[in-house]
């Protein structure tokens, strides 16, 4: 069998078998955000099947007003002027690469079948890596140019004539974001705190349902808690991300996210979006055109992480442990 097609055919075994796993078990906000299936509480990650098809932009509708209302007696004048409810948020897209290559040397160095297969296996599993790592410190930055995410520093810009979503605060003073630069010491307190802050009307589901903050911060909350009061969401922990819940809601560290940082966000109100021709293609072996012994591997991925309401979320910037 030619390499190129001996090299495809595992491809095509391992993207079917480990996709899942290696994409999304070692950042929280991917896992819940494109990872499969339900989740404790009323976490719940978006399927596959969240997906665009095109467009210049993914546009979000907001709802961002009342109808006329009032009493309501003999001589009330129900009134007849048309009131604008709706807006919407445009999202440009993003889209991450990863590529990496085999070459005549491989193939000198690399002696038989197996061993080039077993080379094949490594990059391709080094593909997915670097692909994740990098999708995954990008959530939490603001955009470094064009082509990335806009992640959690673009929602939380406090400065009111930046655009997110190509709308301004002085626009619609409903797309505020909530950022707390108070200097707080973390405990069940200061979680109230942000609790009370971000929240979409008063139940459950408009509030914050998960914590993601630093590992040293995620040790003095659960420090501040009596022993007898310490729960962990088990079907993170069973993922592989330990936490420790505050209101049934778990609170999570992750090494991507910034120092003395805490985010609550509420995934009702937080999605990425993915292209459906671009869900992370599958990389295909193919024969440069000038180097018939090079062949060239990639995985694509196209879409955005959308907010359909601000104030959903809180970041604080200045907690401490102590």
């Amino acid at each position: 069998m030619a390499l190129d097609k001996e090299l495809n055919v595992i491809t095509e075994d391992y993207v079917l078998r480990r996709t899942v796993d290696i994409y999304f078990t070692e950042n929280v906000l991917l896992y819940l955000l494109m990872g499969k299936g339900k989740m404790a509480s009323n976490l719940a990650g978006p399927t596959a099947g969240d997906t665009v098809d095109g467009g210049k932009k993914i546009k979000q509708l907001l709802e961002i007003d009342e109808a006329h209302s009032g009493s309501y007696g003999n001589t009330t004048k129900i009134p007849q002027s048309k009131k604008e409810i709706y807006n919407a948020a445009l999202f440009r897209w993003a889209g991450y690469m990863a590529a990496n290559t085999v070459d005549l040397d491989d193939q000198i160095q690399n002696a038989g079948d197996q061993a080039l297969i077993n080379m094949a296996y490594g990059k391709l599993e080094n593909l997915q890596k670097t692909i994740r790592k990098k999708m995954s410190a990008q959530l939490y930055a603001s955009a470094a140019d064009a082509d990335c995410f806009l992640g959690l520093g673009d929602l939380f810009n406090t400065t009111t004539s930046d655009a997110y979503g190509n709308l301004t605060e002085d626009d619609l003073a409903n797309w505020k974001a909530n950022v707390i630069t108070d200097a707080l010491v973390m405990s069940f307190s200061t979680m109230q705190q942000f609790h009370r802050t971000a929240k979409v009307g008063n139940n459950k589901q408009g509030k914050p349902n998960i914590y993601v903050t630093t590992d040293a911060l995620k040790d003095a909350f659960e420090n501040s808690l009596q022993q007898q009061a310490r729960y962990s969401d088990t079907n993170l922990a069973n993922a592989g991300f330990e936490n420790i819940l505050f209101k049934g809601v778990p609170v999570v560290p992750d090494d991507n996210q910034a120092s003395d940082y805490v985010d609550g966000l509420n995934l009702e109100y937080l999605k990425i979006k993915t292209h459906e021709k671009y869900q992370f293609t599958k990389p295909t072996w193919e024969y440069s055109k000038d180097q018939p012994d090079t062949l060239t591997a990639n995985v694509r991925w196209i879409g955005q992480l959308v907010c359909s309401n601000r104030k959903a979320h809180v970041r604080a910037n200045n907690v401490s442990t102590s």
